[in-house]
């Protein structure tokens, strides 16, 4: 300040006197310390909007000469040579941020040319696909030419697009993609014309075709890949044997469901069809649609024997019948209609076609074997089982299904619904109480004394009789004996 309070002007270094200049050099240095140090801020900030893509090579020129003039010019109004050393200093920072703008446009340039490149490049790649699949092109002057011809103009024209953007990998992995596209070009255009329907009638003729490259409108480019790509005739080929065998099971399966709902109409009809009488119109009607179901929904050759009015099966085939069912042996309806008249009547049949198409087995099979086990029925899963058909143990095990029918039919009067377990814990409680009658109890006494006879040595019950009969052999007294056992193990059991 001035003697009258008057602004006086701040000393430069070409003022008067070495402490002026001192002065004068010292702020020069310290605006130019804070000068920079803003500078490189305002710097770092404009390095962050290129690399964001926010700025512009040009902006960035703009505001780094804006930048530099501003400072330098409030520094040489105080020393001249420290705003040169700044100007110098900025421009140094201000060129690193601007090549950087100048490297992130460029590499954005060619990133968008390489984007359009690569769309045209997908463009021209379906267009020559859909080329091929004619067979040929017309040129300009109306002449026929081939596929080839014209996948080198495409080729040449991805080469000289890819050299131009200055790429050389880049050129090298686009014509690479060219031919790859290509080859698969022309393999979906000749297998699209394997599998028209024309082609599709007779698969062994078209193959014959095939090799011998004849395929209609496809015959050049076929003709083609036979002498120059094998490798792409044998994809073809596989092309079309995979749509030949998807065409067969599609085919297939709907025979199969075809058939199936034949079976299921005819174990409907048939159980209508049983109850009626020889001659009764109705049964002539069901017959007649019986007959009409499509082709193996009933074997031709087994109808007669199942509508005929045979008489009893033969139960031993009917009880290994259903137990193949239960244990999947049994798994085809062709098998149990091939039993009808030779072991099983029509009704036996179709009962186990029902059991058979039903969705879950699970809880009849458990019912079946625990009935079995209780009757002294060995259970042999995957096994056939020899059984008298007039045995005791057949007997019991007729009895006991009936007891269990009872059993259902009792719950289901009263809303409830049994699990295999809760029927047989109901025979089983049976069973005991018929064996807790005196003559039961005697007779289990009886069969006590039988076991400490040295031959027999060993519990006696339904299921070890069959070895005490093999050990009785043709010895008479024995033979007695186990009629005896046999007659004390139905009394034992509460059957007589």
């Amino acid at each position: 300040m001035g003697p009258n309070g008057s602004t006086l002007p701040l000393p430069s270094v070409n003022s008067a006197g070495y402490f002026a200049q001192a002065v004068a050099k010292a702020r020069s240095l310290e605006l130019s310390g804070h000068f920079e140090i803003e500078g490189r801020n305002e710097l770092v900030k404009l390095l962050s909007d290129v690399e964001a893509g926010r700025a512009t090579s040009d902006q960035v020129a703009t505001k780094v000469q804006t930048m530099s003039d501003g400072y330098s010019k409030s520094l040489a109004n105080i020393d001249p040579e420290a705003a040169i050393k700044f100007r110098a200093t900025m421009a140094t920072h201000g060129n690193t941020v601007l090549n950087a703008a100048y490297k992130a446009e460029l590499d954005r340039a060619k990133a968008q040319r390489i984007a359009k490149f690569d769309s045209d490049f997908d463009n021209s790649t379906r267009l020559l696909e859909q080329t091929i699949s004619q067979g040929s092109w017309t040129d300009a002057n109306g002449q026929q030419r081939s596929i080839d011809e014209l996948a080198d103009v495409f080729r040449k024209n991805v080469l000289t697009q890819s050299l131009l953007l200055g790429d050389k990998a880049l050129q090298i992995e686009y014509s690479t993609k060219f031919e790859t596209a290509l080859r698969t070009a022309k393999i979906n255009a000749v297998t699209k014309e394997l599998i028209t329907d024309a082609n599709m009638v007779d698969p062994e003729r078209t193959l014959q075709k095939l090799r011998s490259g004849d395929l209609g409108k496809m015959s050049p480019v076929l003709q083609q890949m036979i002498v120059n790509d094998f490798d792409a005739v044998a994809k073809v080929t596989a092309n079309y044997m995979v749509a030949v065998n998807n065409k067969k099971s599609i085919a297939d399966a709907k025979v199969a469901e075809a058939k199936r709902a034949g079976e299921a109409q005819a174990i409907n009809l048939l159980e209508q069809i049983f109850p009626l009488p020889d001659g009764s119109p109705k049964k002539k009607q069901l017959i007649a649609q019986l007959t009409a179901l499509p082709e193996g929904s009933v074997p031709i050759g087994t109808l007669k024997d199942l509508l005929a009015p045979s008489g009893e099966g033969n139960p031993a085939i009917n009880f290994n019948l259903l137990s193949g069912i239960y244990n999947n042996t049994i798994t085809r309806p062709d098998q149990i209609w091939s039993l009808v008249g030779k072991g099983i009547t029509g009704k036996d049949a179709v009962a186990a076609l029902k059991i058979l198409q039903s969705e879950d087995r699970r809880d009849s099979s458990e019912l079946d074997r625990g009935i079995s086990q209780l009757s002294g029925i060995p259970v042999i899963p995957g096994s056939v089982v020899v059984i008298d058909p007039k045995g005791e143990e057949f007997k019991r095990r007729t009895k006991l299904q009936a007891q269990a029918l009872q059993i259902q039919a009792a719950a289901a009067a009263e809303g409830k619904t049994l699990t295999p377990r809760q029927i047989l814990t109901q025979l089983e409680d049976g069973i005991a109480k018929t064996r807790n009658t005196e003559s039961a109890k005697a007779a289990q006494n009886s069969l006590k004394v039988f076991e400490k006879q040295e031959w027999i040595n060993g519990p006696i019950t339904n299921e070890t009789l069959p070895a005490l009969e093999r050990k009785a052999g043709t010895d008479k007294k024995k033979l007695q004996e186990v009629n005896r056992i046999k007659q004390l193990l139905r009394q034992a059991n509460g059957e007589q």
